[in-house]
């Protein structure tokens, strides 16, 4: 297998469009690999393709516009995580024949055989991640060198809110790449977006290091991220900044960031919003607290409801007001 394209940094997003067989092949092997490509209806075919990458993951929109089959040589260097948008795929993944839509994902492996029949309506949204980086990651995560491939359970079950949550980010993510590309340009930046994809599917998506991981020795947090971490779980009602949690930590802004994407997979600031949303969805889960979304939002210190609605639902796979539903209370 021959990658056309090397992934080391950061590159804006590429359009890419074709309505001849040939040419559309040679460009989708340019991103993700050799393959072979069939049309059922070649005639109408209409290839078109959005793609960015991060250096450690890329994504991509991509539709042909026709009934397709592909067979791609066998994957070894990364990961490719795929989200039907619209219509369906019948994939045969090692001999396996798994049904693919938008209620169904897939995720595939290197040294895994894979082929794909794409309906003329399918439109995915399809995620690839590096091998080197995910295991070096998963190594990290779990505290102890992979002895032995990573090789995940190939459907992803988008009802899950779990699933939903890594599918929804994975287009947030995608959606910023493209609105801001400038704030792109900046490492930091970048790898905590990366660290929090690969850190969410390593824990949500059934994979076979789980039971040797639940065996592991957790790892113990550097102390300035502990403190930081301890602070902001005991006082997130307060005004946290950045200056606060490098006076408590006692390391500069830099280190602490670095800590929190290695060892959290977000950055502070991050890992303070999920902590206030973690707030507000027990608030809103008690009878005894405010009776109103915006009540619950505003204490936690949540003043744009909107985003505040949309990150929830990315954490929790629900709305505010349907957590508050279930609690049995009036929105």
């Amino acid at each position: 297998m021959t990658n056309r394209l090397e992934l080391h940094g950061y590159q804006s997003l590429q359009v890419l469009r074709s309505r001849d067989l040939e040419e559309t092949r040679k460009l989708v092997a340019d991103v993700f690999c050799e393959h072979r490509l069939q049309a059922g209806s070649s005639e109408h075919l209409n290839y078109q393709h959005s793609y960015l990458s991060t250096g450690r993951l890329s994504f991509s929109q991509i539709r042909y516009g026709a009934e397709v089959n592909i067979q791609p040589e066998t994957l070894d260097s990364f990961y490719l995580i795929q989200l039907p948008v619209a219509g369906h795929d019948t994939l045969r993944i090692c001999g396996r024949e798994q049904h693919s839509d938008h209620r169904h994902g897939s995720v595939h492996g290197p040294d895994e055989s894979l082929e794909m029949n794409w309906s003329s309506d399918c439109r995915k949204l399809v995620v690839r991640i590096e091998r080197e980086a995910l295991e070096l990651h998963a190594s990290s995560l779990y505290g102890q060198v992979i002895q032995r491939p990573l090789r995940f359970y190939s459907g992803m079950n988008l009802d899950h809110p779990a699933c939903a949550a890594w599918r929804n980010t994975a287009r947030h993510i995608f959606g910023e790449l493209q609105r801001s590309p400038q704030l792109f340009e900046m490492s930091l930046i970048r790898t905590q977006f990366e660290q929090t994809l690969m850190t969410a599917l390593l824990s949500w998506q059934p994979h076979n290091l789980l039971d040797e991981s639940q065996q592991m020795v957790p790892r113990v947090l550097p102390r300035h991220v502990k403190l930081a971490a301890d602070y902001m779980q005991a006082n997130p009602e307060d005004n946290i900044t950045v200056e606060c949690l490098v006076a408590i930590s006692g390391v500069s802004g830099r280190t602490l960031f670095a800590g929190f994407a290695k060892f959290m997979g977000m950055s502070p600031m991050r890992y303070l919003r999920d902590v206030r949303l973690d707030r507000v969805h027990q608030d809103l889960l008690d009878p005894c607290k405010p009776r109103s979304v915006t009540q619950v939002a505003t204490r936690w210190g949540f003043y744009q409801l909107g985003r505040m609605a949309s990150d929830y639902r990315k954490r929790f796979g629900e709305s505010p007001r349907e957590t508050l539903a279930r609690s049995g209370l009036k929105y």
